[in-house]
């Protein structure tokens, strides 16, 4: 199958190699820049793109990875210069089905689940692929391409996935946002960042062996109305900080 990748940042970065060294051939590389899309496209053996009439009609999968606000327009963008048999598919969790099949009959959604940065290395084999399609017979085909690079494949409908979205901007944008909010006390207490590498590892391992719930400890779970004041007090010169131990603390006393 040739797949053209739509879009140069972490996403399409790290389909465009995976599924090269899964056999695909990456026709094409597109992106705004040229620049962005012509390292990308020198590592796939593909064509680097900026313009999305350039787009090859001999693609028969283009996998949209933009932003979620951009999917829409360039799926209508496209339409006037892909023939209508062209699989196209968005790489997104929040974004529904129909921004692909309000302008295009083969539309397909193709979603890793994961956090997915350049130059970071990403096993696929682990990574869940949520699939989604226009029919029964793209369902298969993106499928069996999800097969050939994922170990964990699932058909996801839109509200499924919008749901495991929000699910994974709990366990991955708020928890890397509370361990920035912990560096920040330990570099401005002079303690080494590692200290509290033991505690993250435990906490990630009882949270998956049993309910979250059942395994909360700590302060607001025991009630421990002295201590919470003793570390509001502990972010007066972080009322951010202060708002968000405010907030998780009462969702906590609600299990």
């Amino acid at each position: 199958m040739k797949i053209t990748i739509i879009g140069a940042g972490n996403v399409g970065s790290h389909l465009a190699l995976t599924l090269h060294q899964a056999g695909y051939t990456i026709l094409q590389v597109y992106s705004r820049q040229l620049s962005k899309a012509r390292p990308l496209a020198e590592q796939v053996g593909a064509a680097p793109i900026h313009q999305l009439s350039a787009v090859s009609t001999e693609s028969e999968l283009c996998l949209l990875a933009v932003k979620d606000d951009a999917i829409g327009v360039v799926a209508q963008n496209l339409s006037p210069f892909l023939p209508k048999t062209t699989l196209l598919a968005h790489t997104s969790g929040a974004t529904p089905s129909t921004l692909l099949s309000d302008a295009w009959a083969n539309w397909g959604v193709f979603y890793p689940l994961q956090t997915l940065s350049k130059g970071q290395p990403a096993d696929f084999t682990q990574i869940p692929m949520c699939i989604d399609g226009a029919t029964p017979a793209i369902q298969q085909a993106l499928q069996e391409i999800a097969g050939q690079i994922s170990h964990q494949v699932h058909l996801v409908n839109d509200e499924q996935r919008a749901t495991l979205h929000l699910a994974a901007v709990f366990i991955n944008n708020f928890t890397n946002a509370m361990l920035q909010a912990s560096h920040t006390l330990t570099e401005e207490a002079q303690l080494p960042r590692e200290i509290l590498s033991p505690l993250l590892q435990a906490t990630i391992q009882k949270g998956t062996r049993q309910e979250p719930r059942m395994a909360q400890t700590g302060p607001a779970i025991r009630r421990d109305q002295q201590t919470i004041e003793r570390h509001l007090r502990q972010l007066a010169n972080h009322p951010e900080l202060s708002t968000v131990y405010k907030a998780i603390t009462s969702y906590i006393q609600t299990f």
